[in-house]
């Protein structure tokens, strides 16, 4: 009687565990359906101030092809910084589109290194080439987390009507891979919503991070998904060396149709691969790589991770001492190419 008295309770216990998790299972999926609704629809809500997440500041876009824009006229603080962004969504002045007289126009595309991610916005490289060069306009489309098949339809939707001379790419080594913030269809069977939950992939601000894949066994370094054939159907001509190389030749085929030069800007370092691609389509190279090496070896660095040249660990991203080396670099480059 007692063995079957434990086998019991046990049996009791196991299924109240069961449902308790196929009901958090349920509430996270309900959670997401409302999430991406409220994300998509983020404008129609209060707007953020003070101190935000990304979830408050990112909405979904209606273009595929961009997958999330910033919510535009924003003045927050974020990942430490201030953070104002224009009437279009972009860390940015508003700009008028007709061209100022006897001044050049440079519009730039990247990810969040080129947004200034943890800077202030007059710290972030695009401002410090500003200002070095007075004679020329920059038109700063960089938003994080996006990938070069994003930056390129950014570029068709937001750049093109301002008709550059030049246009800056950023290339960082994360751009074949499934952009940064994902729609999750609460329907997808394809995995656990609780398990993804427990291990941080479902937000708290709303949004959804890509399931990352690990590098090495102590789960130290990862990346995202880059191969087309294993992310949702959506986002798969945005991943992958394919989806790079198709936008390097995009770019390229725009810049003679449209009269403009494309700078392939690699910063903080180059990636040879994508630095091939773009030989090949016969874009400028101003390669920040050497300048790079200099810096740390003035200063006495072997490794370039968690030095002053980032910012505070675990955030990899460039400080304002770096940005402002990688200004300087790109106004003596434009100066020197662009008289």
């Amino acid at each position: 009687m007692k063995l079957r008295g434990v086998f019991l309770r046990l049996s009791l216990v196991a299924i109240g565990l069961l449902g308790g998790a196929l009901t958090l299972e349920f509430g996270l999926r309900c959670r997401t359906a409302f999430d991406n609704y409220r994300v998509e629809k983020a404008d129609l809500g209060p707007k953020p101030t003070g101190t935000v997440q990304a979830g408050q500041i990112v909405r979904f876009s209606q273009n595929r092809k961009m997958v999330y824009d910033l919510r535009p006229n924003l003045d927050v603080e974020f990942m430490g910084a201030a953070v104002k962004t224009n009437s279009e969504g972009f860390r940015d002045r508003n700009h008028s589109l007709a061209k100022p007289p006897a001044v050049r126009r440079a519009v730039t595309l990247g990810d969040s290194y080129m947004f200034g991610w943890g800077v202030p916005v007059e710290s972030g490289y695009v401002e410090v080439a500003a200002h070095a060069l007075p004679k020329w306009e920059f038109i700063n489309l960089a938003r994080p987390g996006y990938a070069t098949a994003q930056e390129l339809e950014c570029f068709r939707v937001y750049g093109l009507k301002y008709d550059p001379d030049v246009v800056v790419l950023n290339y960082i080594s994360n751009d074949t891979e499934l952009p940064y913030y994902i729609q999750k269809a609460p329907t997808d069977l394809s995995s656990s919503f609780l398990k993804e939950w427990m291990d941080g992939r479902l937000r708290t601000d709303g949004l959804t991070n890509p399931a990352p894949k690990f590098k090495d066994a102590s789960k130290k370094f990862w990346t995202y998904e880059d191969d087309p054939q294993r992310v949702p159907s959506q986002y798969r001509d945005l991943v992958g060396w394919g989806a790079v190389e198709r936008s390097f030749k995009e770019l390229a085929e725009l810049g003679q149709q449209q009269d403009f030069r494309v700078v392939f800007f690699c910063f903080p370092h180059a990636d040879e691969k994508a630095l091939q691609y773009a030989r090949q389509v016969g874009f400028d190279i101003c390669d920040f790589t050497p300048q790079l090496q200099q810096l740390m070896q003035q200063r006495g660095l072997k490794d370039f991770y968690g030095s002053d040249l980032m910012l505070k660990p675990p955030d990899t991203h460039p400080s304002a001492l770096l940005h402002r080396a990688g200004g300087e670099f790109l106004a003596e480059y434009l100066k020197k190419h662009f008289p």
